[in-house]
């Protein structure tokens, strides 16, 4: 089985993800990680400062790289888990779990995460990593329905279950998506 978890920044995907891959033996692979790296080493860029630079330079075709790299997963291998936004749209066999959250609680959980994959969102006022979070989804936006066509990607209708992680624990999501998969 092929599972695909999206959602927005903050909504819980790798904590989830990891907890889910680690109860099914199965491998973690997360989108955004795929995306951090070329940032980091090949353009000397932040997160934020990629998302920015790709908008701005659509001639620069590291989403369909990556995305590229995302469908041959999906034809290639089984049993793994993968946190992307779009994992649902390039696997589309998947079992595709939307998560969910509030925006404020999302940049809650982006300015207490303790894993170091958020440096550049960490950095600033409450508001400040709010409107970072706010300007990169809108930028990511842009750029899927540029490329895709997809005017919203966190659309509901995309996935097979969606939950909502507001006021539950990352252990209560994984038993949700647990019961589900059984199902």
């Amino acid at each position: 089985m092929i599972i695909t978890l999206s959602g927005l920044p903050g909504a819980g995907k790798g904590t989830v993800g990891r907890m889910l891959a680690k109860k099914l033996n199965y491998q973690y692979i997360a989108g955004g990680d795929m995306f951090r790296k070329i940032a980091r080493d090949k353009y000397k860029m932040t997160m934020d400062e990629f998302d920015k630079f790709l908008t701005k330079n659509p001639e620069i075709k590291v989403d369909e790289e990556i995305d590229n790299l995302q469908k041959n997963l999906g034809k290639t291998k089984n049993n793994f888990i993968l946190d992307s936004r779009l994992g649902w749209f390039f696997i589309p066999h998947s079992f595709k779990i939307l998560l969910k959250a509030d925006l404020d609680e999302r940049v809650r959980r982006i300015t207490n995460d303790k894993s170091g994959h958020r440096i550049a969102f960490r950095q600033g006022t409450f508001s400040e990593i709010k409107k970072r979070t706010q300007e990169r989804e809108k930028n990511h936006q842009k750029r899927i329905e540029r490329l895709y066509g997809i005017k919203n990607m966190v659309d509901d209708n995309h996935f097979d279950l969606v939950v909502d992680t507001n006021q539950i624990s990352p252990q209560e999501v994984v038993d949700i998506i647990l019961n589900n998969i059984r199902k």
